[in-house]
C-alpha cells in the first residue's frame, strides 16, 4: 500500500487506504451518458470529445477540443485557493468553470498535450493577453478560447498561426466574409483589430508549467466522487444566493448572454439558466448506526456499535467521519445527539493531519473552499446520531446533462463492485423544453417547459446501464443529478 500511495495525491491516498480497509465506501461513483463528455480525466475528455464530434483530421480534432472547452467554461477571473491547495485543469473544469486568459489557455494546453501535441504560451503586449499555440502536422496553429476565435488560412487548408496572421491581417479581416472564422467568432465583443495587433506584438514564452494561479496539471486533486455509506450528493444546475466558495464578487460571466444567444449549438444547451455562473449542490451524510455498512466507514476509537448507537468502551469514545469531495465546500453544519453527557466536535481539512474545535453546529468558516473534510466526534458515553449537511460549488457545464431524445446512462465505480449491504441510487430531474423554432437568439425567451420529471434507478450491480428518453424538441432544462449510497 505504501508504494501505491507514492503515485497518487496525498488526500486521495488517505481516502484510498481508508476505503480499502472497509467494505462500504464507494470510490469513483461515476455517472456518464453516451451523449456527453466524461470529465473525470484529461484522457476521457479528449476521447469523448473526438468520439462525439466525429473529428478525423488534426484540425477537426483541435477545433472539437477548443469548442468543447468554450462550451464548458466562461471567463471571469483566475480561480485561486488557499495554500497548500492549488487549481489545475481538472479542477477548473469540474469545480469552478471559469478563468481568465492564461488560466483558460492552460486548460486548453493540457487537453492538446494530452492529445499528443506540443504547445507553447505566446504573450501579447498590445493588448495584454496570454494565448497558446499548438503544433500538429509540423506547423503551429492559434486557437483562442478566451477571445473565442481561430482562423483558417486563406487557402482553407489548416488553422493559421499568429505569425501568419501578423504577416497577412486579411486572414482575420476577411475571415467572416469568406467563411473561415470560428463558429462563435469573437462572440464576447473583442475586435479583429485587437487580434491583429496582439499577433504583431506577440512574444513566444514557451512551455511554462502553468500560468498565474492555474497549474500545468492538477496536484493532490481528483474529480472522482467518493461517497461513504449513508450519504447523498445532489448536483443542481442552479446557483444559490452567495453559494460560491471564493471570496469577493460572485463569479459570473461578465458578458451576460453574448456567448449563448447567438450560438445554435451552445445556446439551446445553456440558455435555460441565464448568464453563466457558479452552480451548487448539496451533500448529506447521515449514517445509520444500526447498519453494518454505515459503521464500516466510521473510524472508532475506544468505542463500539451497540443497539443503534456508538458507545464509549473506556474513557472518551471517538468516531471519525470522512466526507472528502471533489467539489469545494461553501458552507456546512454538523448535528450530533449524545447520551450520558455532551461531546465535542473537531474538524480537519487536511485529511486528519490537524484539527480545529468547533463551538456550534456551523462549521462553514473552517470548511469553506476545502475538500478533504474529516469530522471527529468525542463523547463520554454514547453518540446516537450524526449528520453533516453541506452546500458545495461545482460547474454545471461539466456535468452529464441530458439531451432530448434517447440518453444511455452508465453508472460505474472503481473495482466494479457495490459494497456488501449497500445499494446505489441515481436520480435525474429535469423539465422537457419546447422551442417554437426560428428564434433569432437563444436567451430563454419563447421556450415552454413541462412539469418536473424524475427518473430514479436503484442499482445493485455494476456497471449499470439504463435509458432516459426526454421529450421536447430542444435540450431540457436540467434540475439536478443525485447520487446516493444506501444501506439496505
Amino acid at each position: 500500500m505504501a508504494s501505491l500511495a507514492r503515485h497518487v495525491p496525498a488526500a486521495v491516498a488517505a481516502w484510498f487506504i481508508f476505503a480499502c480497509s472497509t467494505s462500504a465506501a464507494v470510490r469513483g461513483f461515476k455517472v456518464t451518458t453516451d451523449r456527453t463528455v466524461d470529465t473525470t480525466s484529461l484522457e476521457t475528455i479528449v476521447a469523448d470529445v473526438w468520439r462525439l464530434s466525429g473529428a478525423k483530421t488534426n484540425d477537426e480534432k483541435a477545433i472539437a477540443l477548443y469548442e468543447w472547452l468554450h462550451n464548458t467554461i466562461f471567463h471571469w477571473a483566475y480561480p485561486t485557493e488557499p495554500a497548500p491547495q492549488s487549481v489545475g485543469p481538472l479542477k477548473v473544469i469540474n469545480a469552478y468553470g471559469w478563468g481568465l486568459c492564461g488560466g483558460q489557455h492552460t486548460v486548453l494546453k493540457a487537453l492538446y498535450e494530452t492529445a499528443g501535441w506540443e504547445c507553447r504560451y505566446v504573450g501579447w503586449s498590445n493588448p495584454g493577453h496570454t494565448t497558446i499555440e499548438v503544433k500538429y502536422d509540423d506547423r503551429w496553429h492559434y486557437f483562442d478560447v478566451f477571445l473565442k476565435c481561430y482562423f483558417w488560412t486563406k487557402d482553407r487548408k489548416t488553422i493559421a498561426s499568429q505569425e501568419e496572421i501578423a504577416a497577412d491581417p486579411s486572414i482575420v479581416l476577411d475571415a467572416v466574409k469568406e467563411g473561415r472564422a470560428a463558429r462563435q467568432h469573437l462572440c464576447c465583443g473583442d475586435s479583429e483589430q485587437g487580434v491583429i495587433s496582439g499577433c504583431k506584438s506577440r512574444r513566444v514564452v514557451g512551455n511554462s508549467k502553468g500560468w498565474a494561479s492555474v497549474t500545468w496539471r492538477d496536484q493532490n486533486y481528483s474529480p472522482l466522487v467518493n461517497m461513504p455509506a449513508g450519504s447523498m450528493l445532489r448536483l443542481s444546475w442552479n446557483a444559490e444566493p452567495d453559494g460560491f466558495a471564493v471570496k469577493g464578487k460572485p463569479p459570473q460571466h461578465g458578458c451576460g448572454l453574448k456567448d449563448i444567444r447567438g450560438d445554435k449549438v451552445l445556446g439551446p444547451i445553456a440558455e435555460h439558466y441565464g448568464p453563466r455562473n457558479w452552480s451548487n449542490g448539496t451533500f448529506l451524510y447521515e449514517p445509520d448506526f444500526s447498519k453494518n455498512a454505515a459503521l464500516a466507514d466510521i473510524e472508532l476509537q475506544n468505542a463500539r456499535a451497540q443497539d443503534g448507537k456508538i458507545v464509549a468502551t473506556g474513557g472518551k469514545g471517538v468516531a471519525i467521519f470522512r466526507a472528502a469531495l471533489p467539489y469545494p465546500y461553501v458552507r456546512a453544519k454538523v448535528a450530533t445527539t449524545f447520551e450520558g453527557g455532551d461531546g465535542t466536535v473537531t474538524v480537519s481539512t487536511d485529511a486528519g493531519k490537524t484539527w480545529k474545535t468547533v463551538a456550534g453546529p456551523d462549521i462553514s468558516d473552517i470548511v469553506r473552499q476545502r475538500y478533504d473534510v474529516f469530522i471527529k466526534v468525542e463523547f463520554p458515553a454514547a453518540l446516537t446520531k450524526f449528520s453533516l449537511q453541506a452546500l458545495i460549488e461545482h460547474n454545471r457545464g461539466a456535468q452529464p446533462f441530458l439531451y432530448h431524445g434517447r440518453n444511455v446512462v452508465t453508472v460505474s465505480a472503481e473495482g466494479g463492485q457495490i459494497p456488501a449491504g449497500c445499494s446505489l441510487e441515481v436520480t435525474y430531474a429535469f423539465q422537457e423544453a419546447a422551442d417554437p423554432g426560428n428564434r433569432p437568439r437563444f436567451d430563454g425567451k419563447g421556450l415552454t417547459y413541462s412539469e418536473e420529471k424524475k427518473v430514479a434507478r436503484r442499482i445493485t450491480s455494476l456497471p449499470c446501464t439504463f435509458d432516459i428518453t426526454v421529450g421536447g424538441n430542444t435540450p431540457p432544462k436540467m434540475l439536478y443529478l443525485e447520487r446516493a449510497v444506501r444501506c439496505d
